[in-house]
């Protein structure tokens, strides 16, 4: 089964954020607004167990919700993240496996066994600190430390993104690799034969643009 993270309502966390980032007057930070019609959040689940050739894997994506990205040009390690999801907006991604299959899959994904979305409807993102890598002109390698709370729990994650300027927008893709334990679910199965793989990926395409600067 196939995860993927939501992002839900206020974005005052996100304010407050921005307004605690640090500021240079020789490199001030600028700010971007994550455009959810182009961003999403992709997971991939792998399949284990003794008949696991019966099975398949899971695709699952959502749209990025809400999110805000600060960034200072001249000192990306002052930069930052911040990003929400709606867990009750997860799905399958579309030709990824049997449309017959779909409904039931995503039924389970979200409910009490895997997501429990109506108990916890959103994941959310805040990165803490960001170690910076090579650059290639308008592209930067960073790596981006923050909190991600998922199924109710808060824990710490680093991962590795690569950043694009394109004029007033910006370009970020990134992924790393979880476990389903780790995150307090336990792996779902089918008659104890074909499982969910515990480890997963979870993958980042944002795209982001300016903001109205304060």
């Amino acid at each position: 089964m196939r995860l993927t993270f939501v992002v839900a309502p206020s974005l005052t966390w996100l304010a407050a954020l921005a307004v605690a980032a640090p500021a240079r007057a020789e490199a001030p930070a600028l700010a971007f607004a994550v455009d959810s019609a182009t961003s999403h959040v992709r997971i991939h689940l792998g399949r284990t167990g003794l008949m696991k050739f019966l099975g398949h894997e899971h695709h699952i994506e959502a749209p990025i919700a809400e999110g805000r990205i600060l960034v200072v040009d001249d000192d990306p390690a002052r930069s930052s993240v911040a990003l929400r999801f709606e867990a009750a907006r997860l799905a399958i991604v579309p030709g990824s496996e049997p449309a017959g299959d779909i409904p039931t899959v995503e039924e389970r994904m979200r409910g009490p066994e895997v997501l429990e979305v109506a108990r916890y409807p959103e994941v959310t993102f805040a990165s803490t600190s960001v170690r910076t890598g090579a650059r290639e002109g308008s592209r930067f390698h960073l790596v981006v430390v923050g909190t991600l709370t998922l199924h109710g729990r808060s824990f710490p994650v680093e991962v590795p993104l690569q950043l694009t300027r394109e004029g007033d927008a910006i370009d970020v893709q990134g992924q790393l690799e979880l476990k389903l334990r780790s995150v307090g679910i336990e792996p779902p199965s089918v008659a104890g034969v074909v499982k969910v793989a515990d480890p997963f990926r979870l993958e980042f395409e944002v795209r982001a643009k300016a903001a109205a600067q304060p």
